[in-house]
């Protein structure tokens, strides 16, 4: 079966968080074809919940039919037949000029050749938003949300099966009982992102030793994983603990497996009985102080400067406690100088290395050649506005 994942704002990263979660679910897979909207996958079939858990992909597809012209709208008909008596549509033409309005119109005459009443959702821009596919229940059946796609000469009908549901995200972020933008506001998708970059596996203990607000902690949690969360602000552990008290109040948790949160310095010893624990760090630690403006060489040196003699405490302290081969996936801040974007220098990435840690790959080599000039050993996520960029990296014990 082929399968479409609409990809975010960083197609890179959202194709490597399919490729990775995946891999760490063993779905047999092929890639057939990425763009920077979209990568097509061929698998029998893909993991239960998947879209749930993925929060780089927009939108999940399937083909519907395929053909090597433009097809009519008795060539859709068709297609989907047998139809339902009566069912809402969405229309979107992803490839070429064609009139949406003037296709669904004979889609819907042809439709009631066959008996069937269909009403058609007009999309507000190339394609129906997520706001206008959920409110309208187009992924619950006998409704549909379609798609017509071209890739060269064959034209493909898409049908979506999910799609990232905002309200949902709303409630996980903006409407969180604890906020606070000077510590940072971790973006619920890009946990899911971070947590299935990791590749855990059945039994791992998500731990995330800054975790602020808690938002790792509550996609770990409802991803299905056990998590830990520690932080040395008595002020965020309490903060995290009201924001996992909200989270089982909106959603179906399993009560037994709430993730864990402790008061712990980085600067300290970590407690000796996660030594025995299968643990894979997921985090975002401090990023520096909030800039104003762009930096200059210099200032971009006091910055790093500012923040390694904690992130060398954090990756001395945890490594102790770490079994050979585990994950980490941290974010590491790049600040914004005259030349874009400065990731820490070299330097303390090989002093990393030398306490005994690997920078694993953390693109898959058939992403990274769809995308010239990059790198596979991390990635770069940052709004259009930001001053401060996160730096996505892995890194396994050795």
């Amino acid at each position: 079966m082929n399968y479409t994942f609409f990809l975010g704002t960083n197609p890179m990263l959202s194709a490597s968080e399919i490729a990775a979660y995946l891999a760490s679910h063993n779905a047999a897979y092929a890639i057939s074809r990425i763009t920077n909207a979209y990568i097509r996958i061929e698998a029998d079939a893909l993991p239960e919940h998947i879209g749930d858990h993925l929060g780089g992909t927009i939108r999940i597809t399937t083909d519907a039919a395929t053909w090597n012209h433009a097809p009519t709208a008795e060539d859709i008909i068709a297609a989907l037949s047998p139809l339902p008596a009566k069912w809402v549509m969405g229309l979107s033409i992803l490839s070429g000029s064609a009139s949406v309005k003037k296709l669904a119109i004979s889609i819907k005459k042809a439709a009631r050749a066959h008996n069937s009443k269909v009403s058609f959702i007009e999309p507000k821009g190339s394609s129906l938003n997520a706001a206008q596919v959920l409110f309208n229940r187009l992924t619950h059946e006998p409704n549909m949300d379609l798609s017509i796609i071209r890739i060269g000469e064959t034209y493909i009908l898409i049908k979506t099966i999910h799609m990232q549901n905002i309200a949902d995200y709303e409630l996980r972020d903006t409407s969180r009982p604890a906020r606070d933008a000077r510590v940072g506001l971790l973006p619920p998708k890009l946990a899911q992102i971070m947590i299935n970059l990791s590749q855990p596996s059945t039994g791992t203990i998500i731990y995330d030793p800054f975790c602020g607000m808690g938002t790792i902690l509550q996609e770990a949690w409802l991803m299905g994983f056990s998590a830990i969360g520690s932080d040395a602000s008595e002020r965020m552990v309490t903060a995290s603990e009201k924001n996992l008290d909200y989270l089982a109040q909106q959603f179906p948790v399993a009560k037994a497996s709430r993730p864990e949160v402790l008061l712990h310095d980085v600067k300290e010893a970590f407690p000796e009985n996660l030594a025995e624990k299968n643990i894979s760090i997921v985090t975002e630690p401090f990023l520096g102080t909030p800039l104003t403006h762009p930096l200059s060489s210099p200032e971009i040196e006091i910055f790093h400067n500012n923040i390694i003699e904690l992130y060398r405490f954090f990756f001395q302290n945890i490594r102790r406690v770490l079994k050979p081969g585990a994950k980490l996936l941290i974010l590491l801040p790049c600040p914004k100088g005259p030349e874009g974007f400065s990731p820490l220098p070299r330097s303390f990435i090989d002093e990393i290395t030398a306490i005994g840690y690997r920078k694993e790959q953390l693109v898959p080599q058939v992403i990274a050649s769809h995308f010239p000039a990059s790198s596979s050993d991390s990635v770069l996520y940052a709004r259009p506005d930001a001053l401060v960029a996160r730096e996505v990296t892995l890194w396994e014990t050795i």
